[in-house]
């Protein structure tokens, strides 16, 4: 089965079987959007909440404002129906506490971000493994839906 990896930024899609991979989630989330009538998978990796003006040459993924809506497309061009779409998301990890204690980290705004963003589409998250002090790597096998989540060091859950 062929495996793609998903950088930091980056959309990526299969349909009907793959696998969709993406490591050194720290603070970036990592969201999967999965339509199981039409076996459409779609992975992106999340790096900051909000675009800005100034890089707009930047690709769409690396922002959840930006990288959401773009994913949807991807899927529905895929033949998923957006009504059908369910995410999970994984990441947000706050790394640098020492860094973030007088203000919200950039893992939690991702978080706020990514779900407000699906909530404002419709796209209900059906599992998720966020916050907390450590990186991930998740795996998305696009021919069942399953979504795993691998922090170092344990072993890997499904979410």
């Amino acid at each position: 089965m062929t495996e793609v990896f998903v950088n930091m930024g980056q959309i990526s899609s299969f349909k009907t079987q793959g696998i969709l991979t993406t490591v050194g989630l720290g603070s970036c989330i990592g969201v999967t959007m999965y339509d199981a009538v039409a076996k459409v998978g779609v992975m992106g990796h999340i790096f900051l909440p909000k675009s800005r003006a100034k890089d707009s040459s930047a690709p769409p993924g690396k922002y959840a404002d930006t990288g959401i809506p773009a994913m949807i497309d991807e899927a529905v061009k895929l033949g998923a129906r957006k009504s059908r779409l369910q995410a999970k998301m994984a990441g947000g990890a706050n790394l640098f506490p020492n860094l973030s204690a007088n203000s919200t980290s950039i893992g939690q705004q991702n978080i706020e971000a990514v779900t407000g963003h699906l909530d404002k589409h419709g796209i209900a998250i059906i599992g998720k493994d966020v916050a907390g002090g450590h990186g991930r790597k998740m795996r998305f096998f696009v021919d069942s839906g399953i979504v795993t989540v691998t922090a170092i060091g344990k072993e890997a859950v499904e979410i």
